[in-house]
């Protein structure tokens, strides 16, 4: 008789060393990894008060974001389509901003999270393999719930959240 696993594992575990190796080759040339994306999605909320925000970028530098925020009416959308010409810069800036090999490391929680959180997701992916950090967005729900995001994954996610800002021609489109 077999033993049943004590817990089912909520995400796949990050391949730091391939993913990190692999955003540094899409660095150098954005054609050879197409495929290699930056997206930050947070969603969450109560009925009359959610927040639904993403934000993404390739590695020839296109974007693509939207915020709907109903608590402080807030909305925009841009896509790819609606976006200036590509620039793969955009994407090496935002890759090199980040702090990859602490990102990797990061422990964050894989769920769990309290009732009508606003929760995130930020994936980093080279083309081939992604890697995903989920959180709680709203800094004064994580207080309450003692579930701050690491110091990497923080720092990458004020770089996104600016990001996106400029892009969607918001001031600040945190929850």
């Amino acid at each position: 008789m077999g033993t049943k696993p004590k817990s089912i594992p909520t995400q796949a575990p990050p391949s730091p060393g391939r993913v990190t190796e692999g955003l540094r080759a899409t660095i150098a040339d954005p054609r050879a990894r197409p495929g290699a994306f930056i997206r930050l999605r947070v969603t969450g909320g109560v009925r009359g008060e959610s927040y639904d925000f993403e934000y993404r970028i390739d590695a020839e530098g296109r974007e693509a974001g939207h915020l709907r925020d109903e608590l402080k009416g807030r909305r925009a959308e841009k896509g790819m389509a609606d976006a200036p010409a590509s620039d793969p810069a955009r994407f090496a800036a935002l890759v090199r901003a980040l702090d990859l090999e602490a990102l990797m490391r990061s422990d964050t929680p894989a769920g769990g999270f309290p009732p009508d959180s606003i929760v995130g997701r930020l994936e980093v992916s080279d083309g081939e393999k992604t890697a995903s950090f989920l959180f709680l967005a709203d800094e004064k729900q994580a207080r309450r719930a003692m579930r701050a995001a690491p110091a990497a994954l923080g720092s990458a996610i004020d770089s996104l959240f600016g990001a996106a800002a400029r892009y969607l021609n918001i001031e600040d489109v945190r929850p």
